[in-house]
Order: structure tokens, then C-alpha cells, then sequence
């Protein structure tokens, strides 16, 4: 079973986390790609897709791919400079689930803390300066973690496993959202 990791970065922290996921998960064959060097070759059986949240949604970058993929099990992952736990986060991984889930199988999500880009939070401040964006961008500089990376390794990894013992036994996996 191939396995493609396909992400879009600005300030490097999906990059990280989609190299992380890469590096970490168990697969026969398996590639990635950034979507700055062109579109890949959908060939894989399971696409795992990483964006930044940009307004509350996929980048454009991301959104402009996303509609190409089609009759594939999908997972996707996203980073925002907000909490990861919040209501907008979860919103924004929804979004992502949306532009896949009526052509594909969607086998899993993971949502991740990350940090803005410089070019953001200078955007940011020239509208408003506002200090709690100030206390919460210096308190999530250094995300993502290893050990955030570390369990969205375990969440692909786990949803592979599955998809795989669903496909070896001759059952369909349902989208689980």
C-alpha cells in the first residue's frame, strides 16, 4: 500500500509536521510532496493532506488541489497559530474534510498548534496591535513539539493499519466523519 504525504507550508511548521509524519509512519511504499514544487501524480492509495489554516480554511494553495483528488483515502492534518482545541480549529479542519469527503474515503484528521509567519503577525499588528495575540504567539513559537508530531505519527499510523486490515478482509471503511 503507497502512501503519499502532500503538504503546503508558509512559516515551515507544516512542513515539519508533514516530514515528521513521513519519517514516522509504517508503509510498503511511500512518498511526499510540497505543493510548491507543482502538483504530484496522485498514485498513492491513502493521500495524507497538511495545510495552514488561512482564514479559517485550507490555504489557496491547498484549496486549489484538494478538488483533484478523487476515490482515495484521505487524512489530513492542519497547523494554525491558535489553539488547536478551539472551536476555530476545529471549524477549520472541517472546512479541509469538506472539499475531500464527497469523492474520497476520509480515514482521519489531526489538528495541530503551530506558530505564525513573521509576514502574519506584522499584517496583524498594522491592523490592531492587540496584547493577547502578542502573549498567545510567544507561548506558540515553538510548536509544533515532538510530541505533537509524535501523535499525529500515532493517529496515521493507527488509521493506515485499520485501512489496510479493512482492505485485506474484504470490508469498507466508512469516512469516519
Amino acid at each position: 500500500m503507497k502512501v503519499q504525504v502532500i503538504y503546503s507550508s508558509l512559516s515551515g511548521r507544516t512542513q515539519k509536521v508533514a516530514e515528521g509524519i513521513f519519517n514516522g509512519i509504517c508503509a510498503e511504499e511511500k512518498t511526499i510532496h510540497n505543493l510548491k514544487d507543482g502538483a504530484p501524480v496522485l498514485d498513492g492509495d491513502i493521500i495524507i493532506l497538511g495545510y495552514w489554516v488561512d482564514a479559517g480554511k485550507p490555504n489557496e494553495e491547498m484549496s486549489k488541489f484538494m478538488p483533484e483528488i478523487k476515490d482515495k483515502a484521505v487524512g489530513l492534518f492542519c497547523t494554525l497559530g491558535f489553539y488547536a482545541d478551539s472551536a476555530h480549529a476545529h471549524n477549520s479542519i472541517e472546512r479541509g474534510v469538506d472539499m475531500v469527503k464527497d469523492n474520497n474515503t476520509i480515514i482521519g484528521t489531526y489538528i495541530c498548534n503551530g506558530s505564525l509567519s513573521d509576514q502574519i503577525k506584522e499584517s496583524s499588528r498594522k491592523r490592531e496591535f492587540n496584547q493577547a495575540n502578542e502573549y498567545r504567539w510567544e507561548v506558540m513559537k515553538n510548536h509544533p513539539t515532538e510530541s505533537e508530531i509524535n501523535l499525529a505519527v500515532e493517529r496515521f499510523n493507527e488509521r493506515i493499519n485499520l485501512y489496510k486490515l479493512f482492505k485485506d478482509g474484504n470490508l469498507e471503511f466508512k469516512s469516519i466523519l
